[in-house]
């Protein structure tokens, strides 16, 4: 074979990563992406028109979760045939083959970007969990003794504390799920997820690109001050960015229960019996007698070899508080 055909056959073998899946598209998502090596499962991507997708579609058998996306109803639907149809208000519709192996997507306005919010996230880490992973509902961050996830209720300000942790140099694992791979009796390792992220308008300034001598690393002669990161679309007051993300997966280190309410103190302290919100983190999909024991498992586990602690904090407390307490208690 010839250097051009060498060269061709090397890059069938490049493709996106997020949430422990190869992806192959042919479309180019929205993000800070990096070309990795194909591993499997890998997930091919297409476009296709609605009425491709109502052909393949096997028919209503039963539903398996759904929930509001951006301010529409998100549902997703199993086949008859083992397939799944994932149904964002009027805004797109995707299909999953029974195999899990090609995901069609059929977007209203394909020119929009913000379709792909919920194909990079919510479909994405769907079809993870049908391949066979588990997943917090956590965002995280890579440090360099393994993952911190944090998991906090709607609007209690994990995407802050997370721009705090990545303005200091740290690197993002995951926005808003933190997908796991069961290593048996060690720590799971944590894939990252795609490289986007839903921050407040108002942190933006805290994402620019970490200082070259804060990070240890050379700079090169031809780089300058770094702007902020491409805003992909605003949500809101939010804004949904592109975050490159840590490359590989690492073992999960700690997870971190932030709760922020009206007159606690600031505090970090170790969760006593860990199961109760464990289990409540990992996702509960699909719902079956098998995986229910299987995520227990899990959860046994994490309650052994990770630490796990419960992050307390008064509104008021900024976020450069939390993050200092939180990595205190992490080193």
């Amino acid at each position: 074979m010839g250097s051009q055909g060498q060269q061709r056959g090397y890059a069938q073998q490049l493709g996106l990563a997020a949430f422990g899946l190869s992806l192959i598209t042919d479309m180019p998502p929205p993000g800070a992406w990096e070309a990795r090596p194909l591993r499997e499962p890998s997930l091919q991507i297409r476009s296709v028109t609605a009425q491709t997708i109502e052909h393949s579609w096997s028919g209503f058998e039963g539903m398996g979760w759904e929930g509001v996306i951006d301010g529409a109803p998100f549902v997703v639907e199993r086949g008859r045939a083992g397939d799944y149809r994932f149904v964002h208000g009027t805004r797109a519709v995707h299909h999953l083959s029974a195999d899990a192996s090609v995901l069609q997507c059929a977007p209203s306005d394909p020119a929009d970007p913000s379709w792909w919010r919920v194909v990079l996230d919510s479909v994405l880490f769907t079809v993870a969990l049908l391949q066979g992973y588990e997943a917090l509902h956590a965002g995280a961050i890579a440090t360099p003794d393994g993952v911190i996830a944090i998991t906090a209720a709607s609007g209690g300000g994990k995407s802050t504390l997370l721009s705090e942790l990545l303005g200091r140099g740290l690197e993002l694992m995951a926005d808003d799920v933190l997908v796991l791979e069961s290593q048996g009796a060690e720590a799971p390792l944590a894939h990252p997820a795609a490289p986007l992220m839903t921050v407040p308008a108002t942190r933006i300034p805290t994402l620019k690109e970490a200082d070259p001598s804060e990070t240890g690393e050379a700079s090169p002669p031809e780089a300058g001050d770094a702007g902020p990161p491409e805003t992909i679309s605003s949500i809101d007051d939010e804004r949904w960015i592109a975050v490159p993300v840590h490359p590989e997966p690492l073992p999960l280190q700690a997870l971190v229960v932030l709760d922020r309410q009206p007159g606690l103190q600031l505090s970090l302290h170790q969760i006593q019996d860990p199961l109760a919100p464990l289990m409540g983190s990992l996702m509960n999909f699909p719902r079956t007698p098998e995986r229910q024991q299987t995520r227990f498992d899990l959860a046994s586990v994490l309650a052994s070899k990770t630490a796990l602690w419960r992050l307390t904090a008064d509104l008021s407390v900024p976020p450069d508080i939390l993050a200092d307490t939180l990595l205190a208690g992490n080193q």
